[in-house]
């Protein structure tokens, strides 16, 4: 297990081992900045920063695997997988059916198209490939994250009959690196093929996760396997129905442990009410970005 660093002003140092994190906290030279993934800040800048990592990306239509890894020591410092939502197409639909039912019911106004947003990816492709752009930013406010390894598809669309349509995974793949790029960081593709041969040189097995390892030619892992789920990030900020921004030192989205019915649970808080402390989501190893 590792422990992320950061200094005072928000720059990315290289992990440390917990054993020097407990002893810096101890000291009062850094508090805790996140739990998951276990996450220090120093009290003081550092000048000479170095090391550089390296990201490899198993993009897929259900779930992404995640691999970082120290270009230096060869060490992967984090790995893990993605699970992309599956219900926007859903929503959109909701969302759709409520604005309609309102313009007719309350307003009585014409439709308008001037104020949609221009873009040629569906939501549902949008938000897969966002999901995957929120962690790369996040991630790098924990490490220096120098270039993105993406696993890319590529079919013949016109030599088999039954590939006329172009698949999820293909969808996007554009959009993923010019945002990447944007960013400013060193963009490169690979295949399939070639991280099937590098995993088994590296005798991983079959896993998304393992996938991402493979893409950065790796399989030196130091730290636990993270399963992520992206949580939603859209703020109503006028809400009438939330009276309780800290209730008991709990705050929204807080990572937290409970007993009921002498089970443990470790999720999420998704609300704080009066009469109770709060709802807990039963999710496990949950990366919060």
């Amino acid at each position: 297990m590792i422990i992320f660093v950061i200094d005072s002003k928000n720059c990315p140092l290289l992990p440390t081992h917990p054993a020097r994190a407990r002893k810096l906290l101890k000291k009062g030279k850094a508090k805790i900045l996140s739990i998951v993934p276990f996450t220090i800040k120093l009290n003081r800048s550092v000048e000479n920063r170095v090391g550089t990592f390296e990201m490899g990306i198993d993009d897929g239509s259900k779930y992404v695997g995640i691999g970082v890894k120290n270009s230096l020591t060869n060490k992967v410092v984090f790995y893990g997988q993605i699970n992309l939502r599956q219900d926007v197409s859903k929503k959109v639909l909701e969302r759709k059916s409520y604005r309609k039912s309102r313009r007719h019911r309350l307003r009585h106004r014409k439709p308008r198209w001037s104020n949609r947003i221009s873009s040629k990816l569906a939501p549902s492709i949008r938000c897969r490939k966002d999901s995957t752009l929120r962690f790369i930013k996040d991630m790098s406010k924990r490490v220096s994250i120098t270039k993105v390894i993406v696993e890319e598809v590529k079919f013949n669309h016109a030599k088999y009959r039954y590939g006329k349509m172009f698949s999820l995974v293909e969808i996007g793949k554009t959009y993923l690196k010019e945002q990447i790029l944007n960013l400013g960081l060193i963009y490169k593709s690979t295949f399939g093929y070639i991280t099937k041969e590098n995993r088994l040189k590296l005798g991983l097995s079959k896993r998304h996760s393992n996938d991402a390892c493979a893409i950065i030619k790796s399989n030196n892992i130091i730290d636990r396997e993270y399963f992520i789920k992206p949580k939603r990030t859209k703020i109503w900020k006028n809400n009438p129905t939330k009276i309780y921004e800290e209730k008991r030192g709990f705050k929204h989205y807080d990572l937290v442990k409970a007993i009921r019915n002498h089970k443990n649970y470790i999720g999420l808080v998704k609300s704080l009410k009066s009469k109770y402390y709060m709802s807990l989501r039963k999710l496990l190893k949950i990366v919060i970005f």
